[in-house]
């Protein structure tokens, strides 16, 4: 499995993957707190805009870790997360619109797509062939309900792409051993998920351990992308404190990681 590479830059550090980086008419990057301007609860690179923090330390952090990561100049487009299924495509949403969804995907020279995350998974997705990605966001509840599934139909629907030309990245998330949960979060994955038992750990007493990376790799494959793409799990938000923001760890509020892939204008970086 692939697994994520360090980099650094003007102080601020991040995150790429060989998987995507073989691709060279994409840029993407996922953030790590290290390298901003934010202070207390939001320290350092803040890329969220939180109640209590700063708007002119996020632009300041964004600008950053865009320069960082060589973004190429462009329209990047977010939205609203919900812990839900809904994908979007980028290029139909209104920049002034605050449209709701825990996807986007576009096939726009010039155009990025991008989740924040704070433990739960951001997934980046790219065809090779019909040059067309997709930013998720990956929580327990939308695992459950097949967000990355519906994704990669999406892409099928609206680009023509074919899952045997994909290749997915997870980036940093907490990791299984970290993340626990209670009997009443099981019930979902068991009606929807005949491999539940293959994430699912029982801690006695009503409690059990979600292998959520490892949940979104199985979902990616049995969608159809073939398992030498998908990257391996990332670094544990949970258990690296100076590295990633945790809202497990930390609670509210909390600063946000990034998780951005563009693609560059004429299909160039």
């Amino acid at each position: 499995m692939n697994s994520l590479e360090r980099h650094e830059s003007g102080g601020v550090e991040f995150l790429s993957s060989p998987l995507l980086e073989e691709l060279d008419c994409l840029r993407h990057g996922f953030s790590t707190r290290r390298g901003g301007v934010s202070e207390g609860r939001f320290r350092s690179l803040n890329l969220g805009r939180s109640r209590g923090e700063a708007p002119e330390n996020v632009a300041e952090n964004r600008r950053r870790f865009f320069r960082a990561a060589d973004f190429p100049t462009g329209r990047l487009v977010e939205a609203k997360q919900v812990h839900g299924c809904d994908v979007l495509v980028a290029e139909r949403v209104s920049p002034d619109e605050k449209a709701c969804g825990d996807a986007l995907i576009t096939n726009v020279p010039g155009f990025g797509v991008a989740v924040q995350t704070a433990d739960c998974i951001p997934v980046l997705i790219a065809d090779a062939r019909k040059i067309a990605v997709a930013a998720v966001h990956a929580g327990r509840k939308g695992i459950a309900g097949g967000v990355l599934s519906a994704t990669i139909e999406r892409m099928r629907e609206e680009y023509g792409c074919d899952p045997r030309d994909m290749r997915a990245v997870l980036g940093p998330a907490i990791s299984g051993n970290r993340y626990e949960v209670g009997e009443e979060c099981l019930p979902p994955f068991r009606e929807r998920h005949r491999n539940w038992r293959e994430f699912a750990t029982s801690l006695g007493r009503g409690k059990w351990l979600l292998d959520l990376p490892l949940a979104a790799r199985l979902q990616l494959a049995s969608a159809g992308i073939p398992e030498s793409r998908i990257g391996a799990p990332g670094p544990c938000t949970f258990s690296e404190s100076s590295r990633f923001f945790s809202y497990r760890r930390d609670g509210p509020p909390t600063g946000r990681l990034l998780s951005a892939v563009w693609i560059g204008a004429r299909g160039k970086r």
